[in-house]
């Protein structure tokens, strides 16, 4: 349950607030697009950190850190292919030819051998 409302403020809410903020805003293309890519981004390590000093739930928050990295493959672009026309509708910003596929393929293949 907690894996799943993790996923859902990860990939669903996070992004939909950055969108709301860029609109709010009437950021530039690049300001816009770096912060919707922010916000569509995976949870890092860095809050494995916080939750070891606070004393938090730590397996929980380095599962969540592992699944929000594997499944950011896929929701990554699909959120910026949602939100970029959305919030840049008069220009055209093709995020597909944006988006290297092959340095977050290189991440991610990084990331799970560090965890595994």
């Amino acid at each position: 349950r907690a894996l799943g409302m993790g996923v859902f403020l990860q990939f669903v809410i996070l992004p939909f607030l950055g969108f709301l903020t860029v609109k709010m805003l009437a950021m530039n293309n690049a300001m816009g697009m770096t912060l919707l890519v922010v916000t569509s981004s995976p949870g890092g390590s860095f809050s494995n950190w916080w939750c070891s000093i606070f004393n938090a739930d730590l397996a929980l928050s380095v599962t969540m850190t592992a699944i929000s990295t594997i499944l950011a493959v896929v929701m990554l672009p699909l959120n910026l292919y949602i939100y970029t026309p959305l919030a840049f509708n008069d220009d055209q910003v093709d995020v597909m030819a944006i988006l290297d596929f092959r340095a977050l393929t290189t991440s991610l293949i990084v990331v799970i051998s560090a965890i595994g």
